[in-house]
């Protein structure tokens, strides 16, 4: 007998077992967690186990010397992890090691083999950092929700959800230099469906920022975009005229009135607009209109009755301007003056009516009562704005 030769074939035989002992590990783990990824929507129960035992199974398989270097056992240990820790109320030290086999699966895998498996990872731990970032948003807490959703957007930057979620949880958080950034990220994503969200969002965020022309630039942007928003077209109006931008804006207003007839705020806008420009005669009309659509609408009364005030007041003071000789032309003028107080007086009356503690308001109609030098009336209203 040739004991040489069997003690040899003994270690031969013992060396294939050990090592085929190793690579089991790896491969139930493998094994184990297709199965769970198989049943985890249909039949979570059944799944849970099987996540289970291809944790410890991979976890072997990272720490023997026949299979810590293979980028396989790394990048399965990424996707088991990175689905642990996608879980609700899962503990924060899975994303961690996902993160570091993650890593580790990227450094070996030189030839690429796993590229597919190692995105899928990426694309799980970013789920996990949505997950955790939606239950603070839930529970209010802006600040560490966009941390989250900041975080799994490092794994998957290009994920409009996470980037949107990121920036209307900065917005909430008051954090708008950040929220600015990620609604920028979503911006070409010209499917996207909560599209006219994020120029709403990003034109009223550039608006905080004093970046008045940056925000009517995105609203008319998105406004083109979705012509039937009413928002969009509202906040483009709206930037306009706190710009000075009056006159420019006159032809979208008008336009924005054939669109929608029975929206008051155009032809209220639409009366700032003319006033801006000097054209009192279209602005009275304009205000008239947003009265039309709405006979309660105390801003266009205070506006109505402040313009034909102030009509009133350039006549009065051009009348005390002229010489003594010209009686005349001085009655006139005194008598246009109180045409035009006289005209006024309903609209300031009805926005006092409309709004009785309106400091503005009851200065307006003080104002009339003095010019007409009523002082019991002028004493009265003194009460009600020393009550405010």
């Amino acid at each position: 007998m040739n004991t040489k030769a069997l003690i040899m074939s003994i270690a031969f035989v013992g060396f294939s077992i050990t090592a085929f002992g190793q690579k089991s590990a790896l491969n139930s783990a493998k094994s184990d967690y297709d199965s769970y990824t198989t049943l985890k929507a249909a039949s979570p129960n059944l799944a849970e186990p099987k996540i289970k035992s291809a944790k410890e199974a991979i976890d072997k398989a990272s720490q023997h010397d026949k299979t810590k270097n293979d980028p396989l056992t790394w990048t399965y240990r990424a996707m088991i992890y990175s689905d642990m820790a996608a879980a609700p109320n899962a503990d924060p030290g899975l994303a961690t090691e996902a993160l570091n086999s993650l890593n580790k699966a990227k450094e070996l895998d030189q030839a690429g083999a796993n590229k597919a498996n190692i995105e899928r990872a990426s694309l799980m731990l970013a789920q996990s950092h949505l997950v955790k970032g939606v239950d603070f948003y839930q529970k209010n807490n802006f600040v560490e929700a966009y941390k989250e959703f900041d975080k799994g957007s490092t794994y998957a930057p290009k994920d409009t959800t996470l980037n949107y979620y990121a920036g209307v949880a900065a917005m909430q958080a008051k954090d708008y230099k950040n929220a600015i950034n990620k609604f920028k990220e979503v911006l070409p994503v010209s499917n996207f469906s909560n599209l006219e969200n994020v120029y709403a969002n990003l034109s009223y965020l550039y608006a905080t920022q004093k970046d008045t022309a940056e925000a009517i630039r995105i609203a008319g942007e998105g406004a083109s975009k979705f012509p039937k928003s009413s928002d969009l077209a509202t906040r483009e109006i709206e930037y306009s005229l706190m710009a000075g931008r009056q006159k420019e804006v006159i032809e979208k207003i008008t336009a924005q009135m054939t669109k929608e007839p029975t929206n008051k705020l155009y032809p209220f806008y639409l009366g700032i607009a003319y006033n801006a420009s000097n054209d009192t005669k279209k602005a009275e009309e304009a205000y008239k209109k947003a009265i039309e659509i709405d006979p309660n609408y105390s801003d266009a009364y205070t506006n109505i009755g402040g313009l034909i005030m102030n009509s009133g007041i350039d006549l009065y003071n051009a009348a005390n301007k002229l010489p003594a000789n010209k009686q005349t032309e001085y009655a006139a003028a005194m008598k246009k003056a109180q045409a035009e107080f006289d005209r006024a007086f309903p609209y300031l009356a009805k926005t006092v009516e409309l709004n009785p503690k309106s400091e503005i308001a009851l200065k307006n109609l003080k104002t009339y009562y003095t010019i007409k030098k009523n002082e019991a009336k002028v004493k009265e209203i003194d009460e009600k704005l020393k009550a405010l």
